[in-house]
């Protein structure tokens, strides 16, 4: 089963609550070149509530004083690993996401099963998708990020009202747990599709399609992009998901 060999390839087998939590772990056990700052995850859009949009010579700290939101609440709820890296017309999130239903209560083999199943439908490695989901969420539907990233994929609210109807050809539920996997899945087909290269695909997946379309990976986004990509070739390397 998937479990015994990722346990036999000595990645661990519980699943952590938060994905920084998740980074350090998987660091520890794919090498040195993992090993850095952990990032929340990032997202053009944000969740809900007001929203701010970065103006050149904006800092976090003009931002807190006009907001009366602190730094630290900001960068954590935005996932800004580095306050120096401001983008002017980037949208902050001021207020926190608003709650939602509570996601399906599926991880471990059952979601391992629909993550792969939406992998085949999109044509993509099951292994790079249960690499994302893995890094994302360590397979679980009901984690939820500081950003309102959700579910197996990590995906936010706002890009499944796009991304629903544009991929899926209908509204999507990302607290759904097939819904999130196909989503994610087919989030990650249109990025390979669009850039033709799967590092950068991850990428889009992680900072944005237009940040990754004007500049590349970004260095903050290193990390992810490598994290994965390193999981999805020691998955590989096991046949973990038997493609």
């Amino acid at each position: 089963m998937l479990w015994t060999k990722l346990g036999d390839a000595g990645l661990p087998l519980r699943i952590p609550t938060r994905r920084s939590t998740l980074g350090l772990l998987v660091s520890a056990m794919i090498g040195t070149a993992l090993l850095g700052a952990t990032a929340a995850h990032a997202s053009d859009v944000p969740a809900g509530g007001r929203t701010y949009v970065v103006q050149r010579g904006d800092t976090l700290w003009s931002i807190s004083r006009r907001t009366g939101v602190s730094v630290d609440t900001l960068a954590q709820r935005n996932g800004i690993a580095d306050p120096r890296r401001l983008r002017p017309g980037q949208r902050l999130a001021i207020d926190p996401p608003p709650a939602g239903p509570p996601p399906d209560p599926v991880n471990g083999v059952a979601a391992t099963t629909l993550l792969v199943a939406a992998a085949h439908e999109y044509g993509l490695n099951p292994n790079l998708v249960l690499a994302v989901s893995y890094w994302e969420s360590g397979w679980n539907q009901v984690v939820i990020s500081v950003d309102g990233a959700v579910g197996m994929m990590q995906v936010m609210p706002l890009t499944a009202a796009w991304a629903g109807p544009a991929l899926l050809g209908r509204q999507a539920d990302v607290y759904r747990a097939s819904d999130n996997a196909r989503l994610g899945a087919a989030l990650l087909r249109r990025y390979l599709d669009e850039f033709d290269d799967p590092k950068l695909a991850l990428a889009a997946y992680y900072q944005g399609e237009t940040g990754t379309r004007e500049h590349g990976i970004y260095p903050t986004s290193q990390r992810y992009v490598d994290g994965i990509w390193a999981l999805r070739n020691l998955f590989q390397a096991g046949r973990g998901a038997g493609g």
